[in-house]
């Protein structure tokens, strides 16, 4: 039987995390509880132009400077992480059609490390960040997020890409949805 589907996310680990061997295979053995992570790419070095696509959406937002200038020219890890509704079992076996969101509510954590409980990934940054705006990890909320973030992390891969974009028609399409993308 193939495995059907159901969602996909793009997951970047920042330089606190990215830089510490430990923490970063424990996340990942953590986020891999939750679907195949694919792509995987260690030790890049990110560029202001780069990252400041990524946080586009977040250019008018007080934090966007500091976070701009704290990850250019810092290394990073990032992946794809993808959800198999015949394979993991998310929400007390209910197929969860928001897996991005499933992700950050009860695995991530709030980027306010303050508002962050005991279990998430993030509140590990209270112990190993260096620098409060390192959250230690950027996951996108769905998959229409995490198909344009692919295309900028991934620029030079139109193989990676091309497969990403046929996956998240079919997810559109499974769900009745038209992408905006």
């Amino acid at each position: 039987m193939s495995q059907q589907l159901n969602a996909f996310v793009f997951i970047m680990l920042k330089p606190a995390a990215a830089n510490d061997i430990e923490l970063s295979n424990l996340i990942k053995n953590k986020l891999s509880k939750y679907g195949d992570i694919k792509h995987i790419r260690y030790s890049i070095i990110v560029d202001k132009e780069k990252i400041s696509k990524h946080y586009k959406s977040s250019q008018y937002s007080l934090w966007y400077p500091f976070i701009i200038n704290y990850l250019s020219q810092k290394a990073v890890q990032f992946f794809i992480l993808e959800y198999y509704t015949d394979k993991y079992e998310i929400a007390n076996n209910s197929n969860y059609s928001y897996f991005g969101e499933f992700l950050k509510t009860q695995v991530i954590g709030s980027a306010n490390l303050c508002k962050t409980k005991k279990h998430h990934l993030r509140r590990l940054a209270l112990k190993k960040a260096t620098f409060l705006v390192d959250n230690l990890i950027h996951s996108s909320d769905n998959t229409e997020e995490a198909l344009k973030e692919i295309r900028i992390w991934y620029e030079n891969e139109p193989v990676v890409i091309t497969e990403f974009e046929t996956k998240a028609l079919e997810i559109f399409r499974g769900n009745g949805e038209k992408g905006n993308w």
